[in-house]
């Protein structure tokens, strides 16, 4: 920020080097003072209307899935390395299968046996219905005991055909079941993306690995709380990252934070103790603001690179737009001097 100030101690120099002011302590008092207030005003009015991110906290993140995290199944074969980049169904690793084809062979065979019946029970219904039909032609020659009694049968023949095919389902559903469980030991990419440190191996029963989704990176910065109310989603904002010295990237303001680690309560019941309340909140910490942007064409923003980021927030009077003039020269200025932070 004290680079700002810069151009107004040239002129102050060139002023005293071409003779316009006498450099005395009465002119260096006043020449001094105008250069103190200036700073003063210009940094509290860039704060709150083109904040910049001084605590250069500004960082690059993604979401990630978790992949199936393990407890007490076998890692098979894992088949990425470190920080390699995959596409959506690529297999990332294999669990070691638990019984799952043999069950489904045996519900294979149930279900084979579950079939013979029901063709069984068509049988013994066809041929109940001609005996019936038979017994019906007879009319006074056969007894009605006897009607009745096949006509008890097939109807008993055909709840067991009911019965049978409800057994079919059952089995059906369970072989799903097992097929979806052995399909599950196969661990693939839900989307394009990389994955980090390849932190497991064959034969753990224990971890599991995080694929980030690079198409949807986005911009965390920080902001101090005086400034909220002047931030609205859409907010043109500007960012530099050390990983790109130099360089500035562009993006929009996505939204504000809800709620800070420091608004959260706890979800055991009981009173919150006071002292852990102050020290939590004793000091402005501020939040965050998510910065939505797309990647430029040739670059692959690193996740979890830092840097300093501005916003183009509201302004009380559309004539203090120069404001912006700050934020943009603060990052520009970082930005620069990041060629230094190597050293």
């Amino acid at each position: 920020m004290k680079e700002i100030m810069l151009p107004y101690i040239l002129v102050v120099w060139l002023l005293v080097k071409l003779g316009v002011i006498q450099w005395n302590f009465r002119n260096a008092v006043i020449s001094t003072g105008l250069g103190c207030f200036i700073a003063f005003m210009l940094f509290t009015a860039h704060r709150f209307w083109s904040p910049a991110d001084l605590t250069d906290s500004t960082t690059v993140k993604a979401p990630h899935a978790v992949l199936s995290p393990l407890f007490a199944q076998e890692v098979e074969q894992v088949f990425v390395v470190h920080n390699q980049e995959v596409k959506k169904g690529d297999v990332i690793y294999t669990l070691v299968a638990t019984d799952n084809e043999e069950e489904v062979a045996a519900l294979q065979a149930d279900k084979l046996a579950a079939l013979a019946d029901i063709k069984a029970i068509d049988v013994q219904i066809r041929n109940d219905k001609r005996n019936l039909d038979r017994l019906a032609r007879l009319d006074d020659f056969a007894s009605q005991a006897d009607r009745d009694n096949l006509s008890a049968s097939i109807d008993a023949s055909q709840a067991g055909r009911v019965a049978a095919e409800a057994r079919v389902k059952t089995i059906d559903a369970k072989i799903a079941k097992a097929q979806w469980q052995e399909d599950r030991n196969r661990v693939v990419a839900p989307f394009d993306g990389q994955v980090s440190i390849t932190n497991i191996t064959e034969g753990t029963r224990v971890g599991n690995m995080h694929l980030y989704d690079t198409s949807k990176k986005f911009v965390e910065m920080r902001i101090a709380d005086q400034t909220y109310r002047n931030i609205e989603k859409g907010q043109f904002a500007e960012f530099y990252l050390d990983a790109y010295p130099g360089e500035i990237f562009r993006g929009r303001v996505h939204s504000l934070t809800a709620g800070t680690g420091e608004a959260m309560i706890d979800v055991r019941n009981g009173d919150q103790h006071v002292r852990r309340h102050v020290g939590n909140n004793s000091s402005s910490h501020g939040r965050t603001v998510i910065i939505e942007f797309e990647q430029p064409e040739g670059y692959n923003v690193p996740i979890g690179a830092t840097g300093s980021a501005w916003i183009s927030a509201n302004k009380p009077h559309e004539k203090l737009g120069f404001m912006d003039i700050i934020g943009g020269a603060v990052v520009r200025l970082k930005s620069y001097k990041a060629y230094l932070s190597a050293v």
